[in-house]
C-alpha cells in the first residue's frame, strides 16, 4: 500500500457538496456510518462502507464523552489503521466515480474518508450537514407537502396499483413502502422502515410535476410505516374516484401479484391465514388452508375476497362521494381515461 499522510487525512478540510449538487452530477453516495445506524435509515440509493463497526463505534462515543475529543480521534484512527489498506480496497468498484461520503453529522468520520481517498487518486466530496441535515430535509419536506390528489379507490384486485404504474405524476405509496398493505402485503417484499418510506417518499416528490398526482386510497398504516399526517389529510380532501372489475379479473390479478413460488412462501401464507381464526372461525380456516395445500388459489382467493376483504372495504368506501367510476377490466384504457380526466380536474380541486 502506499505512503499516506496521518496528518492530512484528519486535519485537512474537504470539498464539501451538496446532495442535489451530488444527483445532479451523477454522484455515487456513500454512507459510512455503522451497519446499525445504516440499517435505521439512509439516502436511498446509499452504499454502505462502514468506517467502524457497531462495537467500536461505541467505544470511540464512549471516549469522546468521557476522555475527550482528541482520545477519541485517537482510537478511531487506531481502529481504522490496523486495516486501512481493506477499507480503501472496499471503495475499488467506485474508483472511477465521483464519491459523496456522508456520516452523521457531517464530521470527523466522512471528513477523513475522503481525505484519505483523496491521497488515492479518488474524486471524493463530503456531504453537506451529514445525515442529520438530510433528514431534517426530508422531514420539513413532508411536514409541507399536502398537494391536490385524484384518489383511487376500489377493491382489492380491481388493479389500482397496475393503473398508476401506466399513468404520470403518481405517488405509489405501497411500492415506497415495499408492502402491498393487507395481511398478505409482505409477501415476496421487503418492507421498510419509516425513516426509509419517508426518504423514498421524499426522493419520489422531487421528480413530480405539477398538481394533480395520482394516488391509491390507502389506509394511514402501510404495513409497518406510517403515510405522513399532511399526506394523509390531502387523501382525504382529493378527487375520489372508483374502480371496479369482474371478480374472475380480480382472483386472476391477485394470484399474479402474490406469486407461490416455493415452500417458505406456503408457510408463511399458511401462518397469515391462521392469525384470521377469530374472524373467520376455525372450520373456514382449515378448509382454506387445505385449499392453499391443494394449490387451488382460485377458490382460496374467492372466498378470502367474499367473506373478509370485500365486507371490511364495502364498509369504508360506502361513505364516498366519487367524481368518477370507472371499469379496470382494461388497465391501458381506464389508464387513458384517467389521463384525460385529470386534465379537466384542476377546477373540482380548487372548489
Amino acid at each position: 500500500m502506499m505512503a499516506y499522510s496521518r496528518s492530512s487525512i484528519l486535519q485537512q478540510s474537504s470539498r464539501v457538496v451538496t446532495l442535489e449538487g451530488a444527483i445532479k452530477n451523477s454522484h455515487r453516495i456513500i454512507d459510512v456510518r455503522s451497519r446499525k445506524e445504516f440499517s435505521g435509515g439512509s439516502v436511498p440509493e446509499a452504499v454502505n462502507i462502514p468506517l467502524f463497526d457497531d462495537d467500536e463505534r461505541g467505544v470511540i462515543g464512549t471516549l469522546y464523552r468521557h476522555a475527550g475529543h482528541q482520545e477519541a480521534v485517537e482510537q478511531g484512527f487506531g481502529f481504522v489503521e490496523k486495516d486501512l489498506s481493506a477499507l480503501v480496497d472496499s471503495f475499488l468498484p467506485y474508483k472511477n466515480t465521483p464519491l459523496t461520503v456522508f456520516c452523521a453529522r457531517g464530521g470527523m468520520r466522512s471528513r477523513s474518508v475522503v481525505n484519505l481517498l483523496e491521497q488515492f487518486g479518488y474524486d471524493a466530496y463530503q456531504l453537506e450537514g451529514g445525515y442529520k441535515k438530510y433528514r431534517h430535509d426530508v422531514l420539513q419536506c413532508l411536514d409541507r407537502f399536502r398537494p391536490g390528489l385524484i384518489v383511487i379507490h376500489g377493491l382489492t384486485g380491481t388493479g389500482k396499483t397496475r393503473i398508476l404504474q401506466e399513468l404520470d405524476n403518481t405517488i405509489d405509496l405501497e411500492d415506497l413502502a415495499q408492502h402491498r398493505s393487507s395481511l398478505f402485503g409482505a409477501i415476496d417484499r421487503n418492507p421498510r422502515n419509516q425513516r426509509e418510506f419517508e426518504s423514498h417518499l421524499f426522493q419520489t416528490i422531487q421528480s413530480l410535476g405539477e398538481e394533480p398526482y395520482f394516488i391509491e386510497g390507502e389506509s394511514r398504516k402501510i404495513g409497518r410505516v406510517f403515510i405522513p399526517k399532511p399526506l394523509a389529510l390531502a387523501m382525504k380532501e382529493g378527487i375520489f374516484v372508483r374502480v371496479d372489475c369482474s371478480m374472475e379479473s380480480r382472483i386472476k390479478r391477485i394470484i399474479e401479484d402474490y406469486p407461490v413460488a416455493d415452500e417458505s412462501t406456503l408457510i408463511e401464507l399458511e401462518r397469515i391465514l391462521n392469525s384470521l381464526r377469530r374472524k373467520m372461525g376455525h372450520r373456514e380456516i382449515d378448509r382454506l388452508c387445505g385449499l392453499l395445500k391443494e394449490k387451488n388459489l382460485q377458490e382460496l382467493v374467492r372466498t378470502l375476497l367474499l367473506d373478509y376483504y370485500d365486507k371490511r372495504y364495502s364498509n369504508c368506501m360506502s361513505g364516498y362521494s366519487y367524481a368518477l367510476e370507472l371499469s379496470s377490466e382494461d388497465i391501458v384504457a381506464v389508464a387513458a381515461e384517467l389521463t384525460a380526466f385529470r386534465a379537466s380536474s384542476v377546477n373540482l380541486l380548487q372548489r
